[in-house]
């Protein structure tokens, strides 16, 4: 029983782990066009991120990402909103169809890279 738990913990360490690493990799700023038809996602290591979606919104997207395989989820803090990137080599992919439709004044469509800073 002993060794059955020793095992479990540290299955479940190595987890935590890797998913912190791809966190990590992961964080840093993701930009998408230029002047007023930018964006930008900043994704912090400690699994928050901000999300400008154009520089003539008033609205600033703030909450935590969630990562799960080559998919990045953020979810704005007040519940409200989501959106949903593929991960790429090169970058953050958006995937309109599974993110909520407001955009903010955003330019960006379906299948817009987000290229890091």
């Amino acid at each position: 029983m002993k060794k059955l738990l020793l095992i479990a913990a540290t299955i479940l360490i190595c987890t935590f782990i890797i998913c912190s690493c791809a966190e990590k990799r992961l964080s840093g700023t993701y930009t998408f066009g230029e002047g007023v038809n930018s964006a930008e996602v900043t994704l912090h290591e400690d699994g928050s991120f901000e999300f400008m979606f154009s520089p003539i919104s008033s609205y600033l997207g703030i909450g935590n990402f969630i990562i799960n395989g080559d998919t990045l989820t953020l979810k704005t803090s007040d519940g409200k909103y989501h959106y949903v990137f593929r991960i790429t080599d090169n970058g953050i992919e958006f995937d309109a169809d599974a993110s909520s439709d407001v955009l903010w004044f955003g330019e960006f469509v379906d299948g817009s890279l987000f290229k890091k800073s």
